[in-house]
């Protein structure tokens, strides 16, 4: 960022700030994340009639779910989810000011054997609000600009990101073997049968560090590809999230927390649900682990390359499901070594 920049942004941040007239600021990039989009905290000195931190988002056009951070942020407040507050935004300029709901986040809490389950617990609350919602509850102006709903070609894209960003650099396999696995009907089966479930209205990239802790609850951000789709797609991005290795008696714990609450609204909680989405979730995972970490050079991704592996092995293993994706996830020798990683034997 140029000073110009710079001194731009903290001088709308004085006008757009709720009680920041005046006020005499200091700004700082916020490091995190995979995005195109660029965070900034803007801090408040002295004493002010506003919050003392902001946070100011720029974004381009780049990505299409960047415009509907926005219409999301309706969505969630009128289900009642707690989500950050919108405190200006210059569609014309590509910025918003937003409230600043502070630095820790569920994967910061991961090795806290006191805090982590309530905190987890919270958060599958607040997103049981997020599914128990009709998307047809939603103004047609408002669903309009969200993002594409969870549909069979959309499982074919997860599919193909993984195989083309993922396996095809990293996998033992070599391009013929790779594309035969990909044919199989089992991959056809998995996207037809969560296509045609019913759906709800869900975060899509509901995992640790999209959880901001707030007086030990749960709040969301990062919530622009929200659309409609299945419930357990992100209850599996969560409890399979692989920059939280959770125990699997407490992953198993939280998984049936949530089907309680959700049981009681009537809805059908199945394990085979959950393990289907475990592995689409999984898959997509990986695939973006490989784009950004090989295709972007953002290397520190593929250290996440070995914990999404041993877990989707372990769904694969006790579901049943995909079975000739396991011969996919031994990586080739040596393909990790940029990053100072082993292969997975």
């Amino acid at each position: 960022m140029d000073q110009r920049e710079r001194e731009s942004l903290l001088h709308h941040s004085q006008q757009y700030v709720p009680g920041w007239a005046g006020a005499d600021l200091r700004m700082d990039p916020i490091e995190k994340g995979g995005s195109d989009r660029r965070y900034f905290r803007v801090r408040a000195a002295g004493a002010v009639n506003g919050p003392s931190s902001a946070v100011v988002m720029v974004y381009s056009t780049n990505r299409p779910d960047n415009k509907s951070f926005f219409p999301a942020t309706e969505a969630l407040a009128l289900a009642g989810v707690r989500a950050l507050r919108l405190y200006h935004h210059d569609e014309v300029n590509r910025i918003a000011w937003l409230e600043d709901l502070g630095e820790e986040d569920l994967w910061e809490c991961r090795a806290d054997d006191v805090r982590r389950t309530p905190l987890y617990q919270s958060a599958l609350r607040e997103i049981a609000r997020l599914h128990r919602m009709k998307w047809s509850d939603l103004p047609e102006a408002l669903r309009v600009q969200l993002q594409p709903p969870f549909d069979e070609a959309l499982y074919l894209w997860e599919q193909d990101y993984f195989f083309d960003q993922f396996a095809a650099r990293f996998s033992a396999l070599g391009a013929a073997e790779l594309a035969a696995v990909r044919a199989r009907d089992e991959f056809a089966a998995l996207r037809g049968e969560l296509a045609a479930l019913p759906r709800a209205p869900v975060h899509r990239d509901f995992q640790s560090q999209n959880i901001i802790v707030r007086d030990n609850r749960a709040w969301f951000i990062d919530y622009q590809g929200l659309r409609e789709g299945r419930p357990e797609y992100d209850l599996a991005s969560l409890l399979y999230d692989p920059y939280v290795c959770l125990p699997a008696d407490e992953r198993a714990a939280l998984r049936d927390y949530y089907f309680a609450l959700r049981r009681e609204d009537g809805a059908d909680c199945t394990p085979r649900i959950f393990a289907m989405c475990a592995c689409q979730r999984l898959m997509q995972a990986l695939g973006a682990y490989g784009k950004l970490g090989a295709g972007d050079g953002k290397s520190a991704f593929l250290h996440h390359v070995r914990p999404a592996v041993e877990i989707l092995r372990g769904v694969i293993r006790e579901s049943g499901l995909l079975p000739s994706l396991e011969a996919v996830l031994t990586l080739r020798e040596g393909a990790l070594e940029p990053a100072g990683l082993t292969a997975i034997p």
